[in-house]
């Protein structure tokens, strides 16, 4: 997976902890994770794009879920993100083999059955096991220090 999906699966990850909490803004996300917030705003934009979050701009803006986390399926995010059926391009040549070559087959295949069984776990799902509690651990302490005064 490219680091654009990995960014956009924990901006998903980080929604879903805080959404009763409303908007989050993806300075805190990124500060929260150690990331890039610019490579950051870029998954934001992707995932408006694909329908998983809303954005709002202004001082009272940020981003949020568009749909309740067990509502969205982790296969779902990847595929959309990453595209499927991409894994080799086999007109990307010449290759003499290309009209007599199982390989494509094969890794379309695969690739079918990773975005399956990431498609057995939502976004809910994943955030109601240690990963949801160990998150909700960072954000509060990220909340903390940025509520305290520096000396």
């Amino acid at each position: 997976m490219s680091l654009y999906t990995d960014f956009s699966l924990r901006l998903l990850l980080y929604l879903g902890a805080v959404k009763a909490d409303g908007w989050a803004t993806t300075p805190d996300i990124a500060r929260t994770f150690g990331i890039s917030a610019h490579h950051l705003h870029k998954a934001v934009q992707g995932l408006v794009r694909a329908g998983f979050v809303v954005a709002k701009q202004g001082r009272t803006g940020g981003v949020r879920l568009a749909r309740e986390p067990a509502a969205i399926r982790l296969g779902a995010v990847v595929a959309e993100l990453e595209g499927t059926g991409c894994l080799i391009d086999c007109g990307r040549g010449p290759c003499p083999l290309a009209a007599h070559c199982l390989i494509k087959h094969a890794l379309d295949a695969a690739e079918r059955g990773f975005i399956r069984e990431l498609d057995r776990f939502t976004l809910a799902d994943v955030l109601a096991d240690r990963t949801g509690a160990t998150l909700g651990g960072l954000i509060a302490a990220d909340r903390a220090r940025q509520k305290t005064p520096s000396a």
